[in-house]
């Protein structure tokens, strides 16, 4: 019983860490997936990816925030380099999330793939 609760928030594929390219050709094919952004205000500000939600990992009340999305819908997850936002996917698949996508190397490694970021 314990092990099939663990493999119900996993994907398809089984692949949830992907690279920028993976990442964004990913968000492409899901138009109605959500993308947090779970670094800072301040950081988030500075640039984000088009259309992500900032929910702080390290803020006051990110479950509470977490909490109102909806947990059918595949998520894609990322930070500054990675750490947080595994952190926070792996916090989402405890709270029963069906899909959640992590951006290996988070932001950092989307600008070095020359992907476009906005501070809009």
């Amino acid at each position: 019983m314990f092990l099939n609760s663990c493999t119900n928030g996993q994907n398809k594929s089984g692949k949830t860490n992907l690279s920028a390219l993976e990442f964004a050709a990913k968000i492409k094919e899901i138009p109605t997936a959500l993308i947090v952004d779970v670094r800072s205000p301040e950081e988030y500000s500075s640039g984000h990816l088009q259309g992500s939600k900032n929910i702080n990992w390290n803020g006051d009340n990110f479950e509470g925030q977490i909490l109102k999305l909806d947990k059918t819908k595949p998520v894609f997850v990322y930070c500054h380099s990675g750490r947080r936002s595994a952190a926070a996917a792996n916090h989402m698949r405890s709270l029963a999330f069906k899909e959640v996508y992590e951006l290996d190397g988070g932001i950092s490694s989307w600008m070095q793939a020359n992907l476009p970021t906005t501070t809009n």
